[in-house]
């Protein structure tokens, strides 16, 4: 009798091992995503023509200049939906070099919805200024083995950085201004209403040229032709007035 026993449950299992695999259960993932990805895009221009670099141009204090770097690290990127909500992007960073065309971030899981305005900080929070740059990936937009703008002897990022060459008496001469130091960071601001239903590309103009003329004319040969943001900078408070407008909201795709 044992022996039948054992028998049959030999025979079931056999049964059992030769059934036809089961489909596996269904794995089920969420398929909503938090946001779309908003793509900036900035294009530079002097006097409303796209910026050739090898060109020399004329600024309104009759300086003859060649842009040869225009860099930035830019943060805090902030939508406002039309009832007046804040959406912030937070550890969101862009590293922009003109010249090398990396004129774009993407900014990812951004809310689908209606705004009516946009801004973002050229420079840091004062956290993130002084935080430790080996703390990031090569690769980051804050790693200064990537943007070569950090001030290692000083501690701080440096924002925005200008260079080039101008004439003076006949001879060519290098410009440099870099633009850092916490009180010198801008935020700037568009009053703009959009929509964002999916994927979408924001342009905005550079005006270079506005460096040199804006609030002020400003003159490489009376006013100065460098300055890196000291504590006390005359060069830099004056050449500093010119950053507002220097972006221009165009479009969004």
């Amino acid at each position: 009798m044992n022996h039948k026993i054992i028998l049959f449950a030999l025979f079931v299992s056999f049964l059992s091992a030769c059934k036809p695999n089961e489909p596996d259960e269904p794995v089920t993932n969420d398929p909503t995503p938090t946001g779309v990805n908003l793509t900036m895009k900035v294009l530079p221009l002097f006097g409303g023509q796209t910026l050739s670099w090898p060109f020399a141009y004329t600024t309104a204090a009759g300086d003859t200049i060649q842009f040869d770097k225009v860099k930035f690290l830019l943060s805090n990127f902030t939508l406002e939906t039309t009832d007046g909500a804040l959406v912030t992007l937070p550890n969101t960073y862009a590293y922009l070099s003109m010249k090398d065309g990396r004129d774009s971030v993407v900014l990812k899981n951004v809310p689908k919805g209606n705004y009516k305005s946009f801004r973002f900080q050229v420079g840091l929070d004062s956290a993130v200024n002084h935080s430790d740059p080996a703390s990031r990936s090569l690769d980051h937009p804050l790693s200064p083995a990537l943007n070569e703008m950090h001030w290692g002897w000083a501690g701080g990022y440096i924002f925005n950085v200008i260079e080039g060459y101008y004439r003076n008496k006949g001879q060519n001469a290098g410009f440099s201004f870099h633009i850092a130091l916490n009180k010198n960071s801008r935020v700037h601001t568009f009053v703009q209403n959009f929509s964002i239903a999916s994927d979408a590309r924001m342009l905005f103009n550079l005006h270079a040229d506005k460096y040199f003329s804006n609030a002020v004319n400003f003159s490489l040969k009376t006013d100065g032709a460098f300055s890196h943001s000291g504590d006390v900078d005359p060069v830099m408070d004056k050449f500093i007035q010119n950053m507002n407008g220097i972006f221009e909201f165009k479009s969004i795709q």
